[in-house]
């Protein structure tokens, strides 16, 4: 069994889900998170194959949440959530409670997501904790337009203009 390290390779690219259900009520909170890093255990020698949008705490592979610091963003999302319901949660949010507190009213956490949202470092961590063999994920982006240029079309606001 091999250790691995999986951290984004950018900022603000790990998503945090957690849904949360009363009655018939779902509530998503979302996350985002600067930065972060797991532990993914692999049963041979060969490191996780793992992709940008990977659930990494639900994926092909035991795993483990190290840290994740510096919370950028919180959305929460009612859609699944009747009027009166989501009236009372945009209140209990304006006035800076969190989601935690929840339980108290009667919701229940039923589901959490963790996304890596971009390329990773995977790195193996030795059985002494050292570092070892360092990879990069490269997803495929798409070929830049590089005919694209840009071409002023008004009038020089500023004066004449000096060629």
């Amino acid at each position: 069994m091999a250790t691995w390290r999986v951290e984004p390779i950018w900022k603000k690219s790990i998503i945090e889900y957690n849904h949360m259900t009363k009655d018939d009520n779902e509530l998503i909170v979302e996350t985002g998170w600067r930065g972060g890093s797991f532990l993914v255990y692999t049963e041979d020698d060969n490191p996780p194959v793992l992709e940008p949008g990977v659930d990494i705490l639900n994926c092909d592979y035991e795993s483990e949440m190290l840290e994740t610091f510096d919370g950028c963003w919180t959305e929460y999302h009612y859609d699944d959530c009747d009027d009166e319901t989501r009236e009372w949660l945009e209140q209990y949010f304006e006035d800076d409670n969190s989601f935690f507190d929840l339980e108290e009213h009667g919701w229940s956490f039923t589901d959490g997501e963790m996304i890596i949202d971009c390329d990773m470092t995977i790195t193996r961590v030795n059985e002494d904790g050292t570092d070892g063999e360092v990879i990069k994920t490269e997803s495929v982006e798409p070929e830049a337009n590089t005919e694209a240029k840009f071409v002023p079309t008004a009038a020089w606001p500023f004066g004449p203009k000096s060629e």
